[in-house]
This record gives structure tokens, sequence and C-alpha cells, in this order.
């Protein structure tokens, strides 16, 4: 009889790693609490690494996304005010590309519809989980779907909601930092083509990303303290255009439109007890980190990848929580110096201490003039090793 795995949350990371359980050692059900389709018109910039470009391709899912997807082909880094800038191209690394941006809609419509395609994985849609227990070597999870509670028995539970819920007889502990920063996002034009240019730009306020989109858009990311971005959200369109323009400069032309705005508090965290059951935790379950470097969903997917890999490599005696100390073992080190790195390029990037300008302009400068350390820098983003 085979054994059964529940995935909470039917987002990008649970779909993904439930598509890469190729073989028949389990029946998958993914629990989702949004109603079917809710999300499909998700603008939200999503961005991908080659990393993730592969795990995609994998599940045979990149060729339906390549008409909506957005190629990254250099990323020019800069800070206002001081010299020093850092400028990748795809083919200094022999890369046909650094990173790719898809909408959050598109993304889940194309994983949706190869997952249509499966027999063996089901999706329960509007299902609240509420609780979960173990009884000697049972494991029960309890959900409400449309006001009817139901059981169901697990052998394997995956937590892949992104942490949004709190569910009753499961203990993790975390880690959590607050930046006290928020992020502003939305999408703008300038008069001045992307090329598929990516800019990276810190400013006195805070980092800014400006990443290449559809229809010769651009998505918008602005990190800053909380009261300064939310300042910037009860500006009209036309005063925000011109405060973006202060901030930014002239680089990509002048902006000319801008979409809604939307912001959403920065933290950081990271598992510091993991639960003793049977449950693993991918995503931003596991991990949230600051958009500074664009690998929250990256390191989400890996997670996802590597889960599916330590099941597929398992006899067919699979010991499951032996597989899952495997797999937080791989992740732990890995995710750890992803979150440090990233951490440091907030505090490097986001103070205005008197010396520091000088010393980021160095440090943008030396990347720039030492190519094994560029390669290393995208190895890392690109791969997460």
């Amino acid at each position: 009889m085979n054994k059964s795995i529940i995935i909470i949350g039917a987002g990008p990371v649970g779909i993904i790693f439930a598509l890469l359980n190729k073989s028949l050692k389990f029946n998958i059900l993914l629990l989702e609490s949004n109603s079917k389709n809710q999300v499909i018109k998700d603008k939200r910039a999503l961005a991908l690494s080659n990393g993730s470009k592969f795990i995609l391709e994998k599940i045979d899912v990149w060729n339906d996304l390549s008409t909506k997807i957005t190629p990254i082909n250099t990323i020019h880094t800069s800070q206002k005010g001081t010299f020093g800038r850092a400028v990748m191209k795809a083919e200094e690394f022999e890369q046909e590309s650094l990173g790719f941006i898809v909408s959050y809609g598109d993304l889940i419509t194309s994983l949706n519809k190869k997952l249509s395609n499966s027999k063996k994985i089901k999706v329960s849609y509007d299902s609240e989980v509420l609780s979960f227990n173990k009884e000697e070597n049972k494991q029960t999870l309890i959900y409400e779907q449309k006001l009817e509670k139901k059981l169901l028995d697990c052998d394997l539970l995956v937590l892949a909601d992104g942490g949004r819920s709190k569910i009753k007889g499961i203990d993790i502990e975390k880690t959590n930092k607050s930046f006290d920063h928020s992020a502003l996002v939305s999408s703008v034009e300038t008069d001045t083509p992307h090329s598929n240019i990516a800019y990276e730009r810190f400013t006195s306020m805070g980092p800014m990303a400006l990443l290449p989109n559809l229809n010769g858009k651009y998505s918008l990311v602005w990190t800053g303290p909380k009261e300064d971005i939310k300042s910037l959200i009860g500006l009209s369109d036309s005063e925000f255009l011109i405060a973006l323009q202060d901030h930014f400069g002239e680089r990509v032309g002048n902006f000319e439109l801008c979409e809604k705005r939307i912001t959403f508090p920065l933290k950081q965290s990271f598992i510091s007890k993991y639960p003793k059951e049977n449950i693993a935790v991918i995503g931003n379950s596991a991990q949230v980190m600051h958009p500074v470097a664009g690998q929250g969903l990256n390191t989400g997917i890996r997670d996802a990848f590597i889960l599916a890999d330590c099941i597929e490599s398992e006899d067919t005696n699979l010991d499951i929580k032996s597989m899952i100390n495997k797999f937080n073992d791989m992740r732990k080190l890995e995710t750890k110096k992803i979150v440090k790195l990233t951490e440091s390029l907030v505090t490097i990037f986001s103070n205005d201490f008197v010396g520091l300008n000088k010393f980021r302009g160095i440090a943008l400068s030396f990347l720039d003039l030492i190519p094994p350390l560029k390669k290393r820098f995208v190895r890392k983003m690109s791969y997460g090793k």
C-alpha cells in the first residue's frame, strides 16, 4: 500500500515539490486555503534564477512559460551620489541569461496546467488546516472545507504555505528578525527601452530594484524605513514618479507611468527547532529573507527539489524520519549562508553612516574588477551554492 504525502499550500513551492515526485511511492494531496484560480491574475513579479529554470525544465513547465518570461541579460548595480558600480553580463559567465522575471499568476497557471495532467496528485481548494495529531505511528490532520470538518491520515506532512497559518499540534521554533523596513512594489514605465537590464540602486533611503518585465515595463521593488515607504504611498502618481526619479536618477531615462503601489513589512526568519514528527518544512514556511537579492522563491524551489531528491534516493523501505533529518541537514547550512549573505547586503547597503558610502563604492568597484569574485557571486545567486 502506498504511503501518503499531504502538502499544505498549493503555491509555486508546494506544487513544484508535488510534481517532482515521479515515483509511485506516495499518493499526494495538496491542501490550499484559497479558492481555485483565485491568484491567476496576480501580477506580482517573481525573480527566477537559472537554478530554478533547471528545476522547472525538469518538471516540463518551462516551455509553457517561455512566452510569459522576461530574461535578465545584464545586472547593473550602483550607488547614488558616489563612484563605483558593478556590471554583470550573461555572456561573461557563458550563460544565456542571469535570471528571469515572471508574474506570480503566470507561474501558477503553468504549474496548475501541469498538475491537472497528473493522475496521482490531487488538490483540495478552500481547505483550512485546523490541527495535527500524532499517536504512536499514526499522523492525522483535521481541516475544514466549506464549513465541513474532515480528517486525513498522512505518512509525511509538508508545510509549504508560506507560514501563513499556525496549526495546532505543530511545534516549530524560529529565529526572527525585523528590519523595521518595508517594501514598495509597483510596475513603472520609462521613455527608454529596458533592453533586458536589471538595475539595483542603493540610495540613502534604501535599496531599489528595477526588473525588466513584459511590454517594456519595469517591476519596481523599493525598500526602506517603514515611515519613508509609507510616505510614498500617500503621494499622487505624478509626485511619486518625481520622487522615484530623484532617488534613482536618469540611468533608465524619464519615469512616465506607475501602476498601483503595494507595501508590505520586511522580516527575516529561519527555523531554529524542527518538528519531531514526520514533518518537512519548505519555502517561506522554512525561511523568509529580505528581497534585496531576489533569493526567497529560488531558495524555496531548491528546498522542494532537494526534498524530492531525498525521497527518490531512498530504497523501497523508506524511513521517513531518517529522510527528513537528511533533508534538514542538507538545507540547514546552505539556507543560513543565503540568509546571512542577504542580511549582510541589507546591513551594508541600507545604512548611511559616515564613511560607509565610500566603502560601498570601493566594494562595488572591487567586485566589478575581479572576474573570479563576480563568477562566484553569480553562481551563488543562480544556484544557491
